[in-house]
Parts: structure tokens; sequence; C-alpha cells
């Protein structure tokens, strides 16, 4: 059985993330999409994680998913759940936690 994992997004300072997190980090959003990215160049296991697959939040950090793309290979299904948005002065970078989850619809 899969245990939640609550993690820091990897790479949220790439493409639009730092917008969207703004925008989309909150907990009235809650859930965010698991994208699997076999073809990506940096890493043939990257998890995007995202919302409505069009405002992308950043990726899963290289550890998590490892782990995570062989199971999402196989079928199963995953959700990022809202934690917080993390933001710490003087830093001008925003960030955000979530806790993947495993669910059962497709």
């Amino acid at each position: 059985m899969f245990q939640p994992i609550t993690t820091k997004l990897a790479r949220v300072t790439y493409y639009d993330c730092q917008d969207n997190i703004r925008q989309w980090g909150c907990p009235d959003i809650g859930t965010y999409a698991l994208v699997r990215e076999p073809n990506n160049p940096h890493d043939i296991n990257a998890v995007r994680v995202s919302l409505f697959g069009i405002h992308d939040m950043g990726y899963l950090p290289k550890n998590h998913a490892k782990m995570l793309a062989p199971l999402m290979d196989e079928g199963r299904t995953f959700l990022a759940d809202y934690v917080r948005r993390n933001e710490y002065a003087p830093y001008e970078n925003v960030g955000l936690t979530v806790r993947i989850v495993e669910t059962t619809w497709h």
C-alpha cells in the first residue's frame, strides 16, 4: 500500500511556475494532477505537477519521481494535495509543498 509523501516541488523557477504558484498555489484549489513525462530529456522519471494539465506548478523531486514513475507507468494514479505555499523573505521566488496520495479514479 502506498504511503502518502509530503514534499516541496522542484524546478519551480522554470517556465510559468512562479506566476502559476502565486495565482493557483492556494488551499482553495486543493488538488493538482501528476503528469508523467517519460520523454523528458532531463529525467526519464520526470513527474510534473499541474493544475488542469495547463498550469505547471513544478516537478516532483528526483528521488520521489524515481519511485512514483514506475507505479504510474503501471497505471496507478496519484494526486498532489495542496499543503502550503512556501514564501521566505527576502527571496522573491515562491514554492509549493504538496502531499502525494494515490487515488482510485482515472
